[in-house]
């Protein structure tokens, strides 16, 4: 089964990627999940709201387990997934300044080892496979904002408007508020000045942001 948002992406021309890493020593350990409140069926349930519109119940599936190895065994996760993993990240295929792709052979475990706790692993994670998927956006300015909208499930029927020169990434966000308003839809950028976002059905919205709160996630209307 192929399922991905870019499914039709060729993998990675691995003739031309660089691999190497700057970690001088990852983590042996796992990450461990009992201090926080983060199962499978949370992930499932997040899955489930977020792609039931755009996945079929085995495609959701899929995902989930995705996200549930990425969590509890990153090294294994590289392993098992690595054309995937390679492709959720968002500069996989950009050339560096001396005209090379340099990255990483563990993403996922350059992260985790990076990471000062599993909370902090967890929602780079998640988030780097959400938005893969076109369920969740990321955007630093309103250029790249633009960008992820394209990508994501729920935006790719709107019509987006020219960015102007006094953009940013929550005023282009609150411009295509009354598109989602017209499809009973609704945006929700994170409160940690990430400019994580995501789009979801009107009365989904309390569902979906119990279940973030669970691993101290939260949103805001842009």
């Amino acid at each position: 089964m192929c399922v991905g948002a870019y499914a039709q992406e060729p993998l990675p021309d691995y003739t031309i990627i660089q691999f190497k890493s700057r970690i001088k020593e990852y983590k042996s350990k796992k990450p461990k999940f009992d201090k926080i409140k983060i199962d499978k069926e949370l992930i499932s349930d997040i899955v489930r709201i977020l792609g039931k519109s755009h996945y079929s119940k085995e495609e959701r599936a899929v995902i989930t387990e995705k996200i549930w190895l990425a969590f509890i065994d990153p090294r294994k996760f590289d392993l098992v997934f690595k054309d995937y993993a390679i492709r959720t990240l968002p500069y996989w295929n950009k050339l560096n300044f001396q005209g090379k792709i340099v990255l990483d052979p563990n993403p996922y475990l350059k992260s985790w080892t990076k990471a000062d706790n599993e909370q902090d692993y967890f929602k780079i994670a998640m988030n780097r496979i959400l938005m893969y998927e076109g369920l969740m956006g990321y955007g630093e300015d309103a250029k790249e904002t633009k960008k992820a909208l394209v990508k994501m499930k729920y935006a790719k029927n709107l019509k987006f408007r020219a960015i102007s020169s006094k953009d940013w990434t929550n005023s282009y966000l609150q411009s295509i508020k009354p598109q989602l308003n017209e499809k009973n839809l609704i945006m929700q950028i994170t409160n940690n000045g990430n400019y994580e976002f995501m789009i979801c059905e009107k009365a989904k919205k309390a569902e979906l942001l119990k279940l973030f709160s669970r691993m101290r996630w939260k949103f805001i209307n842009p």
